[in-house]
């Protein structure tokens, strides 16, 4: 009776999204027409007939079971292997699937953020807006490069590499922790297979910017968090674990601001689920120490470290996006509502409240909160955050609407499928000149067909415009996999106890992500990377040991 309710309620909630909800964000007109009743109708069967088959008839496959004669066979032929001896295969594997990417791409992709980096690198870096400890690292390898050939190129390029061999080795052990845990061997190889041709990981992997060594570091603390939610006496026991641990979670941290967002929440989560074990804690001192030392690391370097260096702190604004957002699209619709005491407010925290075309070129975009948050006034925000969010509120209250449906827009492509206006793969090649230094893309292997080949797959919607294929290729993805899982793993013994931790990273970078600026696939890549730990939760069959 379960099955049969998730598969209708899903069908209902999928259908109402993609041919309701969707076209009439996307199309900024809030109003439901009949002709979307046919359109719904067809939608609604068509899920529930794919439903009853997840739900229904898949759990009962050897296939997914790894019961199978195949799966026997493919687990004996691996156990003779050896795991070390595999590991380092599979690492190799994905490394070396990587490398036309490399050599066509060389020293890697420039993305936009590397203008303003390259300057901050090669001069003096005074802001955390982009993590300094990512900006320090591209200093030291531009400065070597130049250093040993006279070629800041040189030093990306290895910088590249780096990134390339620490992602690889993430995502590897990754696909060891689900082997560990007893997931269908089939699934372990797919995750393999994938990490390694998923044209997406390759480009990213040598992409200039914060998020390939953040998600990098996310994919391991995350490997750690799982093993800790399924077997903290075992985990506790090998003592490297309580020094590893530490160091992984600060440098996800570090390489990106919202980092210790998802680190504090995922713990303080699995802290509450497990309430019931507080009796236990006595036999997990060394391990609690371990969870809190990255947290006060973290605040003494972001803290008194920033200061010595002096270092700024990222301006609050970068974390209002959805606020913002909201306030920018009650100034546009409702200007002719707000009194005159609610207009010089809003005045006070946002420039340029017309936001007509033509504005100073800021016009207003319901699907991006960048060119509202670049108008916002961070100072008057710190210089009384409560009168802030007081205003905020009492225009929510009035204009809950508004508040509603800019909320909606801003992370259309995080719930609607059919959206993928910012689900690109970074491929910018800009003018050398665009930098402090000149910097150029210095191709190794001039293959013209792989060249063709990373442009098409990079900048072509037609991934994204193919019906099916594009739930891969767009952020709206992450949203039903997500609830999917969940409701498969929803009859699971201890559901909340022992199943609902391992899906937390998950439940975190998706709430990240909402709160985002703009529904980018480059901020919903880290979930795509993690997505295989959900199959932890959907396919083992033994109780978690706590």
């Amino acid at each position: 009776m379960t099955n049969i309710f998730f598969a209708v309620f899903l069908a209902f909630f999928y259908s109402i999204v993609y041919t309701v909800a969707g076209p009439m964000i996307a199309a900024q007109d809030i109003k439901f027409d009949q002709s979307q009743l046919l359109s719904f109708a067809v939608c609604f069967i068509l899920s529930s007939a794919v439903n009853f088959f997840i739900f229904s008839v898949i759990p009962k496959l050897h296939l997914c079971t790894g019961n199978g004669r195949v799966s026997q066979y493919l687990n004996r032929g691996l156990d003779k292997v050896g795991n070390r001896r595999l590991f380092l295969f599979v690492w190799a594997f994905i490394f070396v699937s990587w490398i036309p990417a490399y050599l066509i791409l060389y020293p890697g992709v420039l993305a936009y953020d590397m203008i303003s980096q390259v300057g901050s690198a090669l001069g003096e870096i005074t802001n955390n807006h982009h993590p300094i400890l990512h900006t320090w690292l591209i200093r030291f390898f531009m400065k070597l490069g130049d250093a040993l050939f006279s070629s800041y190129e040189f030093g990306i390029g290895l910088l590249s590499l780096l990134q390339m061999l620490i992602l690889s080795y993430a995502l590897t052990r990754l696909v060891f922790l689900l082997k560990k845990k007893k997931v269908p061997i089939l699934i372990v190889m797919l995750t393999a297979l994938l990490s390694a041709i998923w044209f997406m990981n390759a480009c990213l992997s040598v992409t200039m910017i914060k998020d390939c060594l953040h998600a990098a570091f996310l994919v391991l603390f995350v490997c750690h968090f799982t093993e800790i939610a399924t077997s903290p006496l075992e985990y506790t026991l090998r003592k490297q674990n309580l020094f590893i641990l530490p160091v992984i979670s600060f440098l996800m941290c570090a390489f990106r601001n919202n980092g210790i967002h998802i680190y504090i929440f995922c713990f303080t989560a699995l802290f509450i689920l497990r309430l019931s074990q507080i009796k236990k804690a006595k036999a997990y001192v060394a391990l609690i120490v371990a969870v809190l030392l990255p947290v006060f690391v973290y605040k003494i370097y972001t803290g008194p470290v920033f200061d010595a260096l002096g270092v700024a702190q990222g301006e609050i604004r970068e974390a209002l996006s959805v606020p913002i957002q909201q306030l920018q699209r009650v100034a546009v619709k409702e200007a002719d509502k707000l009194t005159s005491e609610q207009t010089e407010r809003m005045t006070y925290y946002i420039d340029d409240l017309e936001w007509m075309e033509g504005s100073t070129g800021r016009a207003y975009s319901p699907f991006c909160a960048d060119f509202a948050k670049s108008c916002f006034y961070s100072d008057h925000y710190n210089d009384d955050p409560i009168a802030f969010w007081k205003f905020y509120l009492q225009t929510g209250e009035q204009f809950s609407k508004e508040y509603i449906v800019a909320f909606l827009s801003n992370t259309l492509g995080y719930w609607y499928p059919g959206y993928y206006e910012f689900s690109y793969v970074m491929y910018e090649n800009y003018p050398p000149e665009s930098f402090a230094e000149p910097l150029e893309r210095k191709t190794i292997w001039d293959s013209q067909i792989l060249k063709r080949y990373y442009e098409s797959v990079c900048n072509s919607d037609f991934w994204r415009e193919t019906p099916v294929l594009r739930l891969f290729f767009v952020p709206g993805f992450t949203l039903w996999f997500l609830l999917y899982a969940l409701a498969l793993a929803w009859k699971k013994r201890g559901f909340f106890t022992k199943v609902l931790p391992l899906f937390l990273p998950l439940i975190a970078q998706y709430g990240i992500m909402i709160l985002s600026p703009m529904s980018s696939f480059r901020y919903s890549w880290p979930f795509y990377l993690m997505l295989p730990l959900a199959f932890i939760g959907i396919c083992e069959k033994r109780s978690c040991e706590y």
